[in-house]
């Protein structure tokens, strides 16, 4: 049996997790495998950190790629394969809580069934590794694309053939995927949850629900997704849009913040929640804002923070267009909201700017491929042409998002298509992972809070972490099925941005 341990990210693995090193952990979780005849880690060339590989048992061997595609990682994992029988186990090294009941029942199920591929569902992301046979890696390796080798591991792949490849499951007795809790030291937010399981956490897979249930108030950890309010200032008084109960006049120009307040804030979250991705602009059209491109690039300088632009398309000079294009990062993505292609009904939901908007998209599919996205607002004035639009978009890029209707908590006529809520409450995503902060610096409870009724303090007086640990008592109560206040007729709580 080979295992084979693919490293992402180095830079939290010789944290502590519950009094040992992630790195310790994955030793101890490979040396109580029976049968484990080859141990190879997978890294790219820039993790060549020659003070974690000391760490490294003697005997295991580092494979290290020029980048971590899914081509690569196959051809290192198909490398370490010594026999045409060989079982695979696949994983992640960031994982702390891989567990050994759990692999074993795996490789059981896998045996048995002769598969070529045996996953875990319906427990946490990180508690499982993959197991697959050599005989389908070749196979797999042939439907592979030139795209990065995803935390889901070898599942992406499988799925594009999954016709012609034998694939055994092994369920959870509760499905805990509704949680989307990541055990992994990829980032601050996943290292703080990960301390907090280590506390008790069981050896015994299948007491690992109760667990992590009785630890519902620490998977709120750090912000995930930040939406900053640049400008006030719109292009289009839109529709669906809530914006006009803020202000009157949303097209004509509002109070801007500065770039050293913008960087006092990037500066503080890259040192609070160094992973989180940046959203621009909530409430006001970032192309409007003289300095948004420096604004994009400031929290590219920052070790890992990434940036979700969010358009309309219109208003972006040729200057800023280009060096927003020219952005080589794969940190920065894009989002173009259009709704529909039809210019009456696109002049009806939004205003003047169809062609100015769709030319900006096509541009940006060009330029960032992948990086850019297309959006529409699904609701009922939308519907009848967002087939069509679907379609238009679809035959350009695979990056065509469709975002349900919000009504903000019943400040605007429920106008959806279709009730997606789930049957039974939970606590709310946003709370658990957003932060929203206003022009000013006012961070309200979240961004269904449009009036900043009930605020957490403000970013630029009270500092980040602050405002966000303001926000975590309103959590705790939603653990106690306590949704009061906004909450109560809040449509939005099971929306997942990152």
């Amino acid at each position: 049996m080979i295992v084979c341990l693919v490293l992402p990210t180095q830079r939290y693995l010789t944290e502590a997790v519950g009094g040992a090193s992630t790195i310790d952990r994955i030793a101890g979780y490979v040396r109580s495998l029976e049968g484990v005849e080859r141990v190879r880690v997978i890294c790219g060339k820039d993790q060549a950190s020659a003070d974690l590989f000391a760490l490294l048992p003697t005997d295991w061997d580092v494979h290290r790629c020029t980048d971590l595609q899914e081509r690569s990682v196959l051809d290192a994992i198909i490398d370490a394969c010594v026999g045409d029988d060989d079982d695979v186990i696949v994983a992640h090294a960031d994982l702390p809580f891989l567990n050994v009941e759990l692999t074993a029942r795996l490789l059981d199920r896998h045996r048995t069934y002769r598969a070529d591929y045996t996953f875990a569902d319906g427990y946490p992301v990180g508690l499982a590794p993959e197991v697959v046979n050599r005989r389908v890696l070749a196979h797999l390796a042939g439907v592979c694309r030139p795209e990065p080798f995803v935390r889901q591991g070898l599942f992406p792949i499988v799925l594009r053939d999954i016709n012609r490849i034998d694939v055994e499951t092994e369920l959870s007795a509760t499905d805990q995927r509704l949680l989307r809790l990541v055990l992994a030291v990829d980032s601050m937010a996943n290292l703080i949850v990960c301390r907090a399981l280590a506390d008790g956490a069981p050896d015994r897979i299948d007491e690992w629900d109760a667990h992590v249930a009785r630890s519902a108030a620490q998977h709120r950890s750090r912000p995930r997704f930040v939406s900053i309010q640049t400008l006030e200032q719109e292009v289009h008084r839109t529709e669906y849009s809530p914006y006009p109960l803020m202000r009157t006049d949303v097209t004509a120009p509002g109070r801007v913040m500065s770039i050293d307040e913008y960087r006092r804030i990037i500066d503080e979250l890259a040192d609070f929640a160094p992973e989180a991705v940046v959203h621009l602009s909530m409430w006001g059209e970032i192309a409007l804002h003289p300095d948004a491109v420096a604004m994009v690039k400031h929290v590219l300088n920052t070790d890992a923070l990434s940036v979700l632009i969010e358009t309309s398309g219109v208003g972006w000079s040729d200057a800023a267009r280009s060096q927003l294009f020219a952005i080589d990062d794969q940190r920065m993505q894009v989002i173009v909201g259009i709704d529909t292609n039809d210019p009456e009904l696109y002049r009806e939901l939004r205003g003047v700017g169809l062609e100015e908007a769709t030319g900006f998209a096509e541009q940006a599919i060009e330029h960032l491929a992948t990086r850019a996205h297309v959006q529409a607002v699904r609701f009922d004035r939308s519907e009848p042409a967002l087939d069509a639009f679907y379609r238009h978009w679809k035959e350009r890029t695979d990056n065509v998002i469709i975002q349900k209707y919000d009504h903000f908590c019943g400040r605007l006529p429920q106008r959806r298509i279709g009730d997606l809520s789930p049957i039974e409450r939970f606590p709310c995503w946003r709370l658990q992972r957003d932060l929203a902060i206003l022009v000013d610096g006012t961070v309200p409870l979240c961004r269904e809070d449009i009036g900043a009724g009930e605020r957490l303090g403000n970013a630029l007086v009270d500092g980040v972490a602050a405002v966000w640990n303001n926000g975590a008592e309103r959590y705790r109560r939603h653990i106690g099925g306590e949704y009061d206040g906004l909450c109560a007729g809040c449509d939005e709580y099971y929306v997942f941005s990152f």
